[in-house]
């Protein structure tokens, strides 16, 4: 998914006050840069500055009166180790993939032209692939629909300019994470239910404590005693750890790394390979000697800050109905 410079994160304020407020900060803080006009950070920030005055007079992701205790169930399909919605993108029909990989609702820049969605400043964002740090526009969707939800005034990101060479179009995405909302997916009954607050799961489930830092994230451990994050990322399709945590890690002597051809939000990833027999332990879920995709995580771990361990995708989240609880910071994986 996309890892991106920009507001709207998750528990983003739903004061338009607070965006008045952070426009302050932020004019402060680029005054008191030392040589601003040839600083690079300067320069970002004054971007920033410019993304917040256009919500000015606007409430980031307005959901109406009484959201707070509204629950929302939506239709899914699963098609190619994905989770789509039908969705409404300033009143056009569109599908998106349902992503808690990336920050924001991602949209292409075919989609932003033909529903008015105008480009309003710039990003870095990375993901898997060989470009990794790659330069976005960012917009603003005044009206977004999913079954009976409406947020108004959305954050986005426009896939400008577009990655070519790739097996297929680039994929309009959304995270309920990244409107403030928890999220269950139901895979059996395909149904994706939106809440601020969820009902918990039942007894049976395994529960993983969430930090929600950027992107969802919890602990785990590989091979008994490397201690890394994994993001629980929806729309991902195999269970991944990067080439930094495979060096970390002692699989054996004499391990056949087998290539793979991957591609990912920033182009193919030539490097992948598949590492057999590895033990993965999340709290009370274990695996013992799966195989794993191991991926270039430099670029989106360098925009988080620290080491990323891996990714948990559709492999290892469809065989439960998984909860996304950011009031309780807990994962349910309910069997």
């Amino acid at each position: 998914g996309e890892k991106s410079h920009c507001p709207g994160r998750p528990n983003v304020p739903r004061i338009r006050s607070r965006c008045l407020t952070s426009v302050e900060a932020y004019t402060r803080y680029v005054e008191l840069i030392p040589n601003r006009d040839p600083n690079g950070e300067a320069a970002w920030t004054r971007v920033h500055i410019g993304f917040l005055r256009s919500f000015k007079g606007r409430q980031p992701l307005d959901m109406g009166p009484g959201a707070d205790a509204r629950v929302w169930t939506v239709p899914i399909s699963i098609e190619d180790d994905k989770v789509f919605v039908e969705a409404r993108i300033n009143g056009g029909a569109h599908t998106l993939v349902l992503d808690t990989g990336t920050e924001q609702t991602t949209i292409s820049v075919d989609v932003a032209r033909r529903q008015r969605v105008v480009p309003i400043s710039s990003v870095r964002a990375a993901g898997v692939g060989e470009i990794g740090v790659r330069s976005l526009q960012v917009g603003r969707i005044d009206s977004l629909q999913i079954g009976d939800l409406t947020v108004r005034n959305v954050p986005c990101l426009i896939k400008n300019p577009p990655l070519g060479g790739l097996p297929r179009r680039e994929s309009e995405t959304f995270s309920p994470l990244a409107l403030g909302l928890s999220m269950r997916v139901d895979y059996r009954r395909r149904q994706l239910v939106l809440a601020r607050n969820l009902i918990p799961a039942a007894r049976t489930a395994h529960r993983l404590p969430l930090r929600l830092h950027r992107l969802a994230m919890v602990g785990g451990t590989l091979n008994g005693t490397l201690r890394a994050a994994f993001v629980i990322d929806t729309g991902g399709q195999v269970i991944s750890i990067s080439h930094t945590t495979a060096g970390l890690i002692d699989p054996g002597a004499n391990v056949r790394h087998i290539p793979l051809r991957v591609y990912g939000t920033s182009g193919w990833d030539k490097d992948a390979f598949l590492l057999p027999d590895v033990d993965l332990e999340l709290n009370t879920v274990r695996f013992d000697g799966i195989p794993v995709v191991v991926l270039d995580l430099r670029a989106p771990s360098a925009l988080l800050g620290f080491q990323l361990g891996g990714i948990l995708g559709h492999k290892f989240l469809s065989p439960y109905t998984v909860s996304i609880d950011l009031a309780r910071s807990v994962v349910e994986l309910e069997p």
